[in-house]
Formats: structure tokens, C-alpha cells, sequence
């Protein structure tokens, strides 16, 4: 009888040699992922973000005040725009109606008048203060 040598498929001690070096493997996934930190500048984006949209509202008013959490602004079609904290949210609000959210997850929102428009405080959920000064162009 004449004995045929398979050549194809995996054989038992292939599958030992694959198993050994995988469990070789799996203490280092382990202090790989624990040296990489998650660095996402999710929340700084989202705040500049925030900034910009209350720079544009600002350049189409044609006068604002300011209070110690809220944004008054007058367009020039006669709207009044209001921006203020709303719970965790910074929410816009156009005569008192809508519910446009601006940002979430946020702890502070202060506004400081000064002479020549606003500084607007922002603190993060994770306790990161922002800050941005708004200038006013009558």
C-alpha cells in the first residue's frame, strides 16, 4: 500500500505554534493599550466651535447686553437673540422661541460687560475653563 503525503490544510503542531504565540501576545495588547490615552480635543473643538457662532451672532446685531449668564442680542430685522445656560446645555433662542443647542455637557457659563463687548466664561464638564472676549462693532 502506498502512502499518500497530504501537503495541504493545518496540521496539530501548526496550531500549537499559533496558539503559543498568541497567548505570547496577549500580555503586551495589554500594556500597549495601557501607554496610549485617548487624546481627543472633542470638547476644546466643540467650545471654539461655540465661540465662532456667538462671534457671527454678534456681528449681526446692532446692539447686545450682557448678563451674568445670558447674551442678549438685537438684529437687524428686528429679532432678539438669546443666548444662555439652559441645565448642562448652551442653548440660542430667537424671541423667547426654539431651542437651538449650541453646546452640551458643560458646568459654567458666565458673561463679563466691558466696554467694548463681553468676555464669555465656559466651564466643561470635566472642570476646563475657556474663555473668549467678544468684540462689539456698533
Amino acid at each position: 500500500m502506498d502512502y499518500q503525503k497530504n501537503e495541504q490544510g493545518f496540521t496539530f503542531y501548526t496550531l500549537l505554534f499559533a496558539l503559543t504565540i498568541l497567548i505570547m501576545c496577549i500580555p503586551l495588547y495589554g500594556a500597549i493599550l495601557k501607554t496610549l490615552k485617548e487624546n481627543s480635543s472633542y470638547n476644546e473643538i466643540s467650545i471654539q466651535q461655540v465661540f465662532h457662532f456667538i462671534q457671527q451672532d454678534v456681528i449681526k446685531a446692532i446692539n447686545y447686553r450682557a448678563e451674568s449668564g445670558k447674551i442678549y442680542l438685537n438684529l437687524y430685522n428686528g429679532e432678539t437673540v438669546t443666548i444662555e445656560q439652559y441645565g448642562n446645555l448652551i442653548r440660542r433662542q430667537v424671541d423667547g422661541q426654539g431651542h437651538e443647542i449650541y453646546l452640551r455637557n458643560i458646568q459654567d457659563f458666565q458673561v463679563q460687560t466691558l466696554e467694548y463687548g463681553f468676555n464669555v466664561y465656559i466651564t466643561s464638564s470635566e472642570g476646563e475653563q475657556y474663555e473668549k472676549t467678544i468684540t462689539f462693532y456698533p
